[in-house]
Parts: C-alpha cells; sequence; structure tokens
C-alpha cells in the first residue's frame, strides 16, 4: 500500500525510481515496470516518504558556545559526523532529512543545516546551508551571570538590537547597485548569512513556549522584522496563542512535549490536537534529538494520534507539511514525480509504533534495509 501523502492511498502500488529521483508512482494496473529495473516487492509493505525532523541535535557535535548571549557569526556545518550512530538509528526509524540545528543555550545561537540521514560526506548529505537560523526565546537561554539577557525583556531586547543590525547590513547590500555608480558595504562576518533571512531564503527557527512566549516571537520575528518563522516546541499553553499564530499563517513545530497538564480541570491533554482545534493548519511534530531518539518519532506521532489529533494529520506533520515549512516542499515530503527517492517501507500503517521499518532509501541509495542490516527495534 502506498501512500504519497499528497493524494490518495494506492492499494497494490508501484513506485519506480531512476538516478535518485521518483520516476512514476501508481497501481500496478498502470505502471509498467521497465527492463533492467531491480524489483523490490512487500506484497504487505506499506510505502510512505522518508520522515522529516526539523528539530534535530545529532548530525554533529558543539551544539552551544557559551560565552556571548548572540551568536549570528557561528554555523555547525563544519562540526557534522556523517553517518554517526545516533544517524543510522534514525534511518533505521525511517527518518530520511533533518533540520541539524544549534542549541538552545544561548538566545541566537547560529545557523544549522538541512541534512539527509545518510551520506559517506559532508557535502553528499547536506541539502541546504544555511538550512534555517535558531533562535532561543525564554526556558533555556536566560543568562545566569546578571548581564543583558538574564531576563525575557532582556533576551527580546538583543534580539531586536542584533536583527535590526543584520536588516540594515542586508539593505545596504540589496540597495547597492555598482553599475550606478554605488559602493558595496565592507563584508561582515558576523553578519553575512543573516541576509538570506531577509531574501527568505531561509526560514529562523525558534525555540519557544508558553502563550507570551509564542506571542513575543510573532511580534518580533514576524510583525517587525517580517521573517519566515517556524515555531518549535510550542508546548505548555503556548495553543492558546493559535489566533494570533493562526493569523499570520506561522509554522508550528510540535515536540518533544506531546501532552499537557491542564491545571483547571486536571485533564491530560494532546498539544498537536489542541493546537489543530485552535485552527491551526500548518502543523508539525518533533522528537528535539537526542531529547528523545529521532528513531522515534514515530511514537511522537501514534502519541498525538492517541491524544486527539487525526491520523491525516500527523502523517501530514512528518513528511510534507515539515518539507513546506522549511523551504522544501517541492523535493521533499511526499511520493511524487520528480522529488528526491526518500522512501520507508514498513510491515504495518507507519503510524502505529508495532510496525518495523523494512527499507529505506535516501536519493535513491540503500540507507538501511532490514535483510542486509541489524534490526535495531
Amino acid at each position: 500500500r502506498v501512500l504519497p501523502v499528497v493524494g490518495e492511498p494506492i492499494d497494490d502500488g508501484i513506485v519506480l525510481v531512476r538516478d535518485g529521483r521518483i520516476e512514476a508512482v501508481g497501481p500496478a494496473s498502470s505502471v509498467a515496470v521497465p527492463e533492467g529495473y531491480e524489483l523490490r516487492h512487500f506484497p504487505d509493505g506499506w510505502v510512505t516518504p522518508g520522515w522529516v525532523e526539523l528539530h534535530a541535535h545529532v548530525a554533529g557535535t558543539d551544539l552551544n558556545d557559551m560565552v556571548y548571549p548572540t551568536n549570528p557569526e557561528l554555523r555547525n556545518l563544519d562540526t557534522i559526523v556523517p553517518d554517526n550512530h545516533q544517524l543510522r538509528a534514525a534511518r533505521a526509524g525511517g527518518v530520511t532529512t533533518m533540520l541539524f540545528i544549534p542549541g538552545s543555550g544561548t538566545n541566537l545561537s547560529g545557523f544549522g543545516t538541512l541534512v539527509k540521514t545518510a551520506g559517506a560526506t559532508v557535502d553528499e548529505m547536506t541539502v541546504r546551508f544555511p538550512g534555517a537560523m535558531k533562535i532561543a526565546q525564554l526556558g533555556n537561554p536566560e543568562r545566569r551571570a546578571g548581564d543583558v539577557g538574564r531576563s525575557r525583556m532582556g533576551m527580546n531586547h538583543l534580539i531586536r538590537s542584533r536583527l535590526e543590525e543584520a536588516r540594515r547590513y542586508a539593505a545596504a547590500w540589496e540597495n547597492a547597485d555598482p553599475e550606478k555608480g554605488g559602493t558595496l558595504p565592507q563584508r561582515d562576518e558576523r553578519l553575512e548569512n543573516m541576509r538570506g533571512l531577509f531574501s527568505h531564503a531561509y526560514p529562523v527557527i525558534v525555540h519557544t513556549v508558553w502563550v507570551n512566549g509564542v506571542e513575543a516571537t510573532k511580534r518580533i520575528l514576524h510583525d517587525e522584522m517580517g521573517l519566515d518563522v517556524i515555531i518549535t516546541h510550542a508546548t505548555f499553553d503556548s495553543y492558546k496563542a493559535a489566533d494570533v499564530i493562526n493569523e499570520a499563517n506561522l509554522a508550528v513545530n510540535v515536540g518533544p512535549r506531546m501532552i499537557h497538564y491542564e491545571p483547571e480541570t486536571g485533564r491530560i491533554l494532546g498539544i498537536p490536537a489542541l493546537w489543530k482545534a485552535a485552527g491551526c493548519k500548518n502543523l508539525s511534530l518533533n522528537t528535539d534529538c537526542p531529547v528523545i531518539p529521532a528513531e522515534e518519532l514515530t511514537t511522537q506521532a501514534a502519541m498525538s494520534v492517541r491524544f486527539g489529533l487525526d491520523e491525516k494529520t500527523a502523517l501530514e506533520g512528518l513528511t510534507i507539511v515539515p518539507a513546506r515549512q522549511v523551504g522544501m516542499g517541492a523535493r521533499l515530503g511526499s511520493l511524487e514525480v520528480g522529488k528526491d527517492a526518500d522512501i520507508v517501507v514498513r510491515n504495518g500503517p507507519p503510524l502505529d509504533p508495532r510496525s518495523a521499518v523494512l527499507l529505506v532509501l535516501v536519493n535513491g541509495k540503500n540507507a538501511y534495509d532490514v535483510a542486509r542490516d541489524r534490526r535495531l527495534f
């Protein structure tokens, strides 16, 4: 059974792969297998796109540099460790793409890299650098020494100050025209990667929680700075800000916490279901790996369904929605002709954590095969 995500399920389906891309998807009655193709047959298999994880810290090392509260000059591209044991486990769980981001120890911790979970070299793994800029807005990065950034007011001041400086720098480059006698600005390595934020080449992903934190993120980064924003974590009572977040169509990436204890009633509520009930249509899920191992992203979705989220939204929240949120919906997140051949076969329904992964293709290459590799879980 093929679940393209975009489109209806296909029973007795075929997916053709050529040169790392999807060549055809459809029922066996209408898709012929050309001569010379290798056929992998799974009569009881369920086929999906690979999962897309937008909040990951396991593709490399050096998550934080704790000296300065804002570090726009830092990047984690140079710290990636290809084929490390956590990436191998992620592949075995059906995760094929990750947004590898710096940690939340500082207010602005640098630029992350969008990677595939398979590849022998950094170049082979990298989908896009920068993948996104990482900001942490309350909850972790409060300064402990008593300097600026100790409070939420201080953190918001630092974010505004640094981004306003970057906006002026980006505008200076945008407006300079040497052919008309203009002078290009002096290159500033602290701010160079931030130019892409203001040209919408990649988003900012923001660690933020609670209703006031989420609203501050929307106000500062979306309203004032005009950036593309992914709200990540979005837990506790953040869903109470859903009206203003939905109005701005901001991306919401929930996790690793999937439930909320409501002190007024004593109920245990599913956070993704709360966002969905409040009208959020731009919803994805995460593990914050290794807080929860990346290979348990399926379990995160199962927990969401157990606590009220519908299966369609949960499946989309692992595939096409995070792909679109990070600006890669034309390449990742569904089984469509021309997209990367990131394909997972399981022996049962994909959101059932009892289903085992049988085969994983990343860019059309065999990245995990239960017939060849040790089954991890």
